[in-house]
């Protein structure tokens, strides 16, 4: 458990010392945690764990390293380690995502290795609770694509804008042996009794996307286009299915207000419907700086973007989010929520199995360091 996690930290620092340390310069360490606290109403599994009566930690408890490195005056390395509880409630550490960046010119990179999806807003950091303000992001949108790296190489072009900064980043890679969430209502195709829960694994081949995002001083606008092809035997899918994703949204931080907003649709073609339904979701907050304190509110929802004839059954829910974060000070906040979940349509929404409407109290401390 954690044992294992600084095992995995100090191998990654004893390779850098010993075998590159005369290559190498201003070598950094930076690091993040949260230790977050969840009870609902009642016992219920969603797509990322179990959140019972009972206080639970597994939940949203994590604790990353960042290591960087300057390998000369245009090339450097950076990569994550991160500590989390997987799907069977283990705490484990694993190689989040790492690369080499090199840079073609003063405001050009390009970089290889294995690269943070840049599907939304927060989808480069969001392991990182302390920067933004909800304890776990709208899973209505964030929980649409469960691809978070890819395998492959990107391109960072920036160009001043006014008193704007925009980001062109075209991406081209691959994704192999991602897990999946088996759908409840695919398990009968696979043998499996209803309520159980297993992850199956895909592939995702020629994935080609770009990101485009205008960072401002009041805050960002993004979109982001991506396509590419699954295959999945352990579904029984052994054809590539096109895929399309695209997503866009915006965040502000004015004065004392701050805002979010994303909006995507996902949409997918033959089998691999069945067990990826095509689906489209938004969510809107709204929050209000008061000193150290932040109270905001969050409204989201996930509805069916399935075509006539398409074999899979899409799921739909809306949620309503109530929290509160608070300035510990610098580097740390401590962070409430009281979240209600109304699956709809006949739906179970995000839950495995089919419920009422449920209500689910968080507490979490973030911290960067």
């Amino acid at each position: 458990m954690k044992i294992r996690f600084l095992k995995t930290v100090a191998a990654s620092l004893l390779l850098l010392h010993a075998g590159t340390l005369p290559a190498v310069e201003n070598i950094q360490f930076n690091g993040f945690f949260t230790v977050g606290a969840a009870v609902s109403n009642d016992d219920i599994d969603t797509q990322n764990g179990n959140i019972s009566d009972d206080i639970g930690f597994d939940e949203d408890t994590r604790i990353g390293v960042q290591i960087s490195a300057d390998i000369n005056k245009r090339m450097s390395v950076t990569a994550q380690l991160l500590g989390a509880s997987d799907q069977e409630q283990s705490f484990d550490a694993t190689f989040d995502w790492g690369y080499v960046s090199y840079a073609l010119g003063e405001n050009t990179d390009i970089r290889g290795g294995k690269i943070k999806f840049p599907t939304f807003l927060i989808s480069e950091y969001i392991e990182v609770g302390y920067a933004y303000p909800w304890i776990r992001p709208p899973a209505e949108v964030y929980n649409s694509n469960p691809i978070t790296a890819i395998t492959g190489a990107d391109l960072l072009l920036r160009v001043r804008v006014g008193s704007s900064d925009l980001l062109v980043q075209p991406y081209f890679g691959t994704a192999s042996d991602e897990e999946a969430l088996v759908p409840q209502e695919a398990l009968p195709a696979l043998s499996l009794p209803a309520g159980t829960v297993t992850y199956a694994n895909f592939d995702a081949k020629n994935m080609a996307g770009i990101n485009i995002a205008l960072t401002g001083p009041a805050g960002t606008l993004r979109g982001g286009y991506l396509q590419t092809a699954v295959s999945a035997s352990d579904f029984g899918i052994n054809t590539k299915e096109d895929v399309i994703f695209w997503s866009v949204g915006g965040n502000l931080d004015w004065h004392n207000i701050i805002a979010y907003s994303e909006y995507f649709e996902r949409e997918i073609d033959g089998a691999a419907n069945a067990f990826f339904p095509s689906q489209k979701g938004w969510y809107a907050t709204l929050g209000y700086r008061i000193d150290r304190f932040l109270p905001h509110i969050t409204y989201a929802k996930l509805e069916d973007n399935n075509s006539s004839g398409d074999p899979g059954i899409a799921l739909e829910q809306a949620s309503v989010t109530a929290g509160l974060r608070y300035e510990l000070g610098t580097g740390a906040a401590l962070k409430l929520e009281v979240q209600r979940i109304e699956p709809e349509n006949g739906t179970r929404g995000l839950l495995i199995s089919p419920v009422d409407d449920i209500t689910i109290y968080s507490l979490a401390v973030d911290a960067i360091f």
